[in-house]
């Protein structure tokens, strides 16, 4: 905090400050319209179910313009602020319903009109730009049917959504009164209800002050993350210059570039952290970023480029990685970490991208050694993350020490011995061979995109083992086969409920090609091997030789013991480090 805080800290009702004659202005900062249907409702239970002024949370109110330029600034608060405008809105349009444009007009005039000291008549709340346009035109005017919009954002669709739910709320009663006259009386009591909430109406004085009573205070609305509190503190380090919002303009740049990967925005930022100043919990990030970094500029342009790099991380293809030395063997080893589900390793690679060009060393090996200890230690054994987090950082912070502190010609041989010090740690984390295999025990066919990828790449990786040349994980062209059918024919003598606890073990799993699996069925194995013998893939083939030499009985002894095959070749030949 600062030396001297300056705020005044008063209980008040929204008649007094959001129906008064004030001139509200949504920052720059501030996060899109975000409330639900649920606390639409919510919303609307706390209005109408209470007979006396119900308190409804903190709004914080930068003052420090009001003077000068005529606005206050909304800290915190502007959720329900915005609900409140689409309250009366629908009281609003109700009332023209009847005819009855004087109660229309007051409704708007007390409650969404503002008039300055010359007599002009603004919207009392001006609102952030990506909400401005719609909500002036369909919320505030009056003039525009917003059944018969045509939202193009999320936030434009929450808005639209919002208005419909609670228009159908009030409407519900309205509509049930048995005369205009009770009509009108209806929707004034509920305007009545509106300005009775009960607020606490936190003031301050400077805009320096703003981002600390921001971190400190959450009000009824959304919580805040620490991604809003970096986002708010960022924008009150860079200001404004030559009419162009660099800082703004970078922040919508890194909320594309991580909402593409479908993570939390705020789960990036602590990554970044990670991969070059210090290992933090996420609890203390927001509090060290702000003590640590002095030079925010250099900042923001530092997160912009790993947001880019935690791009290529997640949804990178193969040509994307091209213009890297040795990318596509990179991106194999990536590819198969996504596909494990598993991100704390992102913290290494984030470090080793940024100083790519500075490294002057293949970090191919690294990558896939990476990709087998996560996974013998998460994809199979599900060890706890944040252990090897921690290395992942204490490594990422090396690379980032080494290039800035060592001379160009000794960076490589420090990076080298960064890699192998690595290698040590993650070998003393490896689970044992029979940890591995008690857990190998739990692979099994679910119905989920996730767990079928997995399972392929398990084949996949068998199949390298037994054939030669590039491998390529391909999973457009084949189909995983159960062997002993999900719900076998009446010849396999088993029904589903016997067979429910090993059927879906990859044990009793193989690959083949698309164009046979449509005909193999349900059949038993004897009726299948004429179609596995079409299959040029290595793990099928030798399946049709073990069929053909030692019999096709297949059930639940046969599937175990295949499973603990599987698991001791992949812990001693395909993932062994």
């Amino acid at each position: 905090m600062s030396e001297k805080l300056n705020f005044e800290a008063k209980d008040k009702k929204t008649e007094d400050i959001l129906f008064s004659n004030n001139y509200f202005k949504i920052p720059r900062y501030q996060r899109p319209y975000s409330w639900t249907e649920d606390q639409i409702l919510e919303f609307w239970i706390d209005l109408t179910n209470n007979d006396k002024s119900f308190f409804i949370g903190s709004f914080i109110f930068n003052h420090e313009l009001d003077k000068s330029e005529g606005h206050i600034e909304v800290i915190d608060g502007q959720q329900r602020m915005l609900t409140l405008t689409i309250f009366i809105a629908i009281l609003r349009d109700l009332a023209k319903t009847l005819n009855d444009d004087k109660t229309a007009d007051r409704f708007q005039r007390q409650c969404i009109i503002f008039e300055d000291k010359k007599g002009n008549q603004l919207y009392r709340i001006k609102t952030g730009e990506t909400t401005r346009d719609f909500f002036e035109k369909y919320i505030q005017s009056g003039n525009n049917d917003i059944s018969k919009s045509e939202p193009k954002t999320k936030e434009e669709i929450r808005l639209r959504t919002n208005y419909s739910v609670l228009y159908e709320k009030v409407y519900t009663n309205f509509k049930e009164k048995s005369t205009k006259e009770k009509q009108i009386a209806y929707l004034q009591d509920l305007r009545e209800k509106a300005g009775e909430l009960i607020v606490i109406d936190i003031k301050i004085q400077s805009e320096e002050d703003a981002y600390e009573i921001f971190e400190t205070t959450n009000a009824r609305g959304v919580e805040l993350s620490v991604a809003d509190l970096l986002k708010n503190l960022i924008f009150n380090k860079i200001k404004e210059k030559g009419g162009k919002d660099i800082a703004k303009e970078m922040w919508l740049e890194i909320e594309k570039n991580v909402e593409e990967t479908g993570t939390e925005i705020k789960k990036f930022i602590r990554y970044f952290w990670l991969s070059k100043y210090s290992f933090v919990t996420e609890k203390k990030l927001f509090k060290e970023i702000k003590k640590e970094i002095k030079d925010w500029d250099t900042f923001i342009v530092d997160l912009h480029s790993a947001s880019v790099m935690y791009n290529l991380l997640l949804e990178g293809t193969v040509e994307d990685w091209a213009k890297y030395t040795k990318g596509v063997d990179i991106h194999r080893s990536i590819f198969a970490i996504r596909l494990m589900d598993v991100s704390q390793c992102f913290v290494l690679f984030l470090s080793i991208m940024r100083n790519f060009d500075k490294i002057k060393t293949d970090p191919t090996r690294v990558f896939q050694l990476v990709e087998k200890f996560t996974f013998n230690y998460s994809s199979i054994c599900k060890l706890p993350g944040n252990k090897v987090e921690k290395i992942y950082t204490k490594y990422a912070t090396q690379i980032e020490k080494i290039v800035n502190e060592e001379s160009e010609k000794k960076i490589p041989g420090k990076i080298q011995s960064n890699f192998y010090s690595l290698e040590r740690d993650l070998k003393d984390e490896k689970p044992s061979l029979e940890l591995f295999k008690e857990n190998f025990k739990e692979v099994y066919y679910a119905n989920s995109e996730k767990s079928r990828k997995l399972i392929k790449y398990i084949f996949e990786e068998l199949a390298k083992l037994k054939s030669s040349g590039e491998h390529k994980i391909d999973f457009n062209t084949v189909n995983i086969e159960h062997l002993l059918p999900q719900t076998p024919s009446k010849e396999w003598k088993l029904s589903k409920k016997e067979i429910k606890g090993y059927v879906n073990l990859i044990g009793n799993l193989t690959l083949v090609h698309k164009k046979y699996n449509s005909s193999i069925g349900n059949k038993t194995i004897k009726e299948k091997l004429p179609e596995l013998e079409k299959s040029e893939i290595s793990i099928t083939s030798e399946l049709v030789l073990k069929f053909k030499k030692d019999g096709c009985e297949w059930g639940e002894e046969q599937i175990n013991q295949r499973q603990l095959e599987i698991a001791d070749i992949a812990y001693t030949k395909i993932w062994m480090f």
